[in-house]
């Protein structure tokens, strides 16, 4: 598996990078998955999904791009939604001339707060070219109660005082932070109801980053996967696009925690990958 870089935009003189990875030689026969990370838009990276499932994916002929965001609350959602409009613009510009391939076509992919992502841009930025989404404990409302109210999965914690949570706050735009590192932020704002106020600046763009009906009616097809032990993000937001999505395969797995992919030792996993390009390769990919 070849593991190439590159620059798609800059945002104050920071790089906004991509990781390609594909086979040795190119395979361009099937569609490239955009790839964006979790971590509460706050925390995380690009290269955050496990080699084992990068493999996978590669070997059964899909070439994976995972791509750089800047991460809250540096910047609000509003910029983070441009850039990722920028990336999906600049592989579309690209893909020829720079990846090699022989056709633009591509799912976004998303795990988490890149679940939210992946479900934003598939609505908010169409083209022809993108012929699926997948979100894995993924969401795309934020106006529930359940990210505004204290959670009481996070307030088993030891609590972090908003004070000093926001004083992990850094003056310059990022795109890459490790768990270790800034968890703590992201606790704290579960734990006192305040996560939001990282990404917006009012009520009323929770709402205008949130999907309507008539809006996931419109998504194209999915494949969807949320365990129902998931402390985090509600399975009910799953449960609920498999009847709002005009196509949609969804996989529910039993009493794992939020990110049940996460553990390779457990085979959950790697079934749902499994099905995920059993579904891929079901034709959903023909242009």
């Amino acid at each position: 598996m070849l593991k190439q870089e590159f620059c798609y935009s800059q945002l104050d003189g920071l790089d906004l990078m991509m990781t390609f990875y594909s086979q040795d030689p190119l395979s361009s026969e099937k569609a490239t998955i955009l790839y964006f990370h979790g971590g509460g838009l706050i925390y995380g990276d690009r290269d955050d999904l496990p080699e084992t499932y990068c493999q996978l994916l590669v070997e059964s002929g899909y070439n994976l791009l995972t791509i750089d965001y800047p991460l809250a609350p540096e910047v609000q959602l509003a910029t983070i939604e441009t850039c990722l409009k920028d990336a999906i613009d600049w592989f579309l510009t690209n893909y020829q001339t720079t990846l090699k391939l022989e056709k633009p076509d591509y799912f976004l992919f998303g795990r988490s707060a890149g679940g939210f992502l992946t479900y934003l841009l598939s609505a908010r930025h169409k083209t022809a070219s993108q012929k699926g989404l997948i979100s894995f404990y993924g969401y795309y409302d934020l106006t529930i109660d359940t990210f505004s109210q204290p959670n009481s999965y996070y307030n088993q914690f030891p609590k972090v005082a908003p004070m000093t949570a926001q004083a992990m706050i850094q003056a310059k735009p990022m795109t890459a932070v490790s768990i270790n590192e800034r968890f703590s932020l992201y606790l704290s704002g579960r734990q006192f109801g305040n996560w939001l106020s990282y990404l917006v600046n009012s009520p009323s763009e929770k709402v205008s980053f949130s999907l309507s009906d008539e809006e996931l009616a419109e998504l194209p097809p999915a494949f969807l996967a949320h365990s129902n032990g998931d402390q985090d993000v509600p399975v009910a937001f799953s449960r609920e696009a498999k009847n709002k999505l005009s196509s949609v395969t969804y996989e529910e797995v039993e009493n794992l925690p939020h990110d049940f992919d996460g553990d390779l030792t457990n085979p959950e996993g790697l079934r749902i990958y499994q099905l995920l390009i059993e579904w891929l390769d079901s034709g959903v990919t023909a242009s």
